[in-house]
């Protein structure tokens, strides 16, 4: 019995010692790409004098809205794009399918005789993660809520 106790306590150590680590070396990581997204976000931001009234971390993505300048600001680690809305009349999310599988979720904003201004993926299949599919659609409602209140005013 004292074997087993011992050989427990041995793979328990052995475990800790792998698994803790990673674990922290995970969550570490994933600050340091939230805190590049956001400075980067912040610094094209800055480089057109907006100032941002919401920004939201989507998966990989993040978006940011300044309010005062009409502008909706998108992107990753790979550039951000600015999108000027002082045009836009309204936004809707359009959420297509592949069968039983969601292709893609994403906001679109359109002017008033319906012609397409932008157009943000929220979700797309095989390049983002499946189990935050139903937040991410979620967060594409409240985004879609929040720009139509703005182009009501």
């Amino acid at each position: 019995m004292n074997h087993i106790t011992e050989n427990a306590l041995v793979a328990g150590i052995l475990l800790s010692i792998v698994i803790i680590p990673v674990v922290i070396i995970t969550r570490k990581s994933k600050q340091k790409r939230i805190a590049a997204l956001n400075q980067k976000l912040q610094t094209a931001a800055n480089d057109y004098q907006l100032s941002l009234t919401r920004t939201e971390l989507l998966g990989n993505k993040i978006i940011g809205w300044a309010q005062a300048g009409k502008t909706l600001l998108f992107g990753s680690m790979e550039g951000i794009v600015l999108n000027d809305l002082n045009n836009a009349a309204r936004c809707y999310v359009l959420k297509s399918m592949n069968g039983n599988s969601v292709r893609s979720i994403i906001l679109q904003v359109a002017d008033p005789v319906n012609r397409l201004v932008c157009s943000i993926p929220f979700y797309e299949q095989f390049m983002d993660n499946e189990m935050a599919l139903k937040q991410l659609e979620l967060q594409a409602k409240d985004w879609e809520q929040l720009l139509n209140n703005q182009f009501q005013k």
